[in-house]
C-alpha cells in the first residue's frame, strides 16, 4: 500500500485525542487543536461533511453548557435578559480546541485510509481484536451512509415547514433522533450478516511491517505535537 500505513494513521489520531484530553494550557491546545483542524478540514471537508455538522452541534452545546454552569467573571456582553460572562468565552475556548483537536485527528485519519486496507493493518501491526477492527472498518463504510441520510433528513425537514440547517436546542433532537435510529438498525442487522457468513471463522490479516518514509514524517510530526509543552518551557521560560 503507497502512502502512511493505516495503522501509523490510526495512532496518530488517536494521540491526538488523548493530547487533547491531557493538555491544559491554552497555548499547547492551540498548537495542537488547529494545525489539526486545518488540515483535516482540508483533507476531508467534501467526504465528511457529517463530522463538521456534528462539530457545530457538539460547540452549540458547548456554548449552552458553558454559559450555564461557567458564567461568572467580568460581563462581557449583553443581550436582553441574556448575560454573558468571561467564564463563558474562557470555557468555551478551551473545551472548543479539544473538541476541534479531535475532529481535526479523526479527518485525517478518515481522510487518508481504506476502509478494507485498515482492517488487514490494523490486525497485522496492532494485534486489534477482529470484532473492534470490524467496528473500526464498519464506522469507516458507514460515514457516506450517514452523509446521505442526513441529506435526507434535511430535505424532509423542509417540506414539513422546518429549518434545513439546524439553529435550535428542538432542531438538533429532530435531527439527531431518526439518523440515530436508523444508523442502530443498520448496525444490528450489518452484524448478524456479518455472523452468518462466518466472520469469527475468519484468519487474522498479515501484512509484512515496512515503514515508508511518509510513517516516519507523520510519526515525527507526532512526536513534535507529545514534546510540544517541553518545547514551549524551554524556548518560552
Amino acid at each position: 500500500m503507497n502512502g502512511v500505513r493505516p495503522s501509523i494513521l490510526f495512532i496518530y489520531g488517536l494521540s491526538i485525542t488523548i493530547l487533547a484530553f491531557i493538555y491544559r494550557d491554552v497555548t499547547t491546545l492551540s498548537l495542537i487543536a488547529i494545525p489539526n483542524f486545518i488540515v483535516g478540514f482540508i483533507l476531508g471537508w467534501r467526504r465528511f461533511k457529517i463530522l463538521l455538522i456534528l462539530f457545530i452541534l457538539g460547540f452549540i452545546g458547548l456554548f449552552i453548557n458553558a454559559y450555564l454552569v461557567s458564567n461568572t467573571g467580568e460581563i462581557v456582553y449583553i443581550y436582553g435578559p441574556i448575560v454573558i460572562r468571561e467564564g463563558v468565552l474562557e470555557a468555551l475556548y478551551t473545551i472548543g480546541l479539544r473538541l476541534a483537536a479531535i475532529t481535526g485527528g479523526t479527518m485525517i485519519f478518515l481522510s487518508l485510509v481504506d476502509p478494507y486496507e485498515t482492517v488487514k493493518y490494523l490486525e497485522s501491526d496492532l494485534y486489534i481484536p477482529r470484532g473492534i477492527s470490524f467496528s473500526i472498518y464498519y464506522a469507516l463504510r458507514l460515514l457516506p451512509l450517514i452523509q446521505r441520510e442526513a441529506r435526507e433528513i434535511q430535505g424532509i425537514r423542509v417540506e414539513r415547514g422546518y429549518r434545513r440547517f439546524i439553529a435550535t436546542p428542538s432542531d438538533i433532537t429532530s435531527f439527531l433522533l431518526p439518523l440515530l435510529s436508523t444508523f442502530m438498525e443498520r448496525a444490528y442487522w450489518t452484524g448478524v450478516a456479518a455472523e452468518l457468513r462466518g466472520f469469527q471463522l475468519r484468519r487474522r490479516g498479515r501484512v509484512p511491517f515496512k515503514l515508508s518514509i511518509y510513517d516516519y514524517i507523520v510519526v515525527s510530526i507526532l512526536i513534535i505535537q507529545i514534546l510540544t509543552p517541553y518545547l514551549l518551557a524551554i524556548f518560552n521560560p
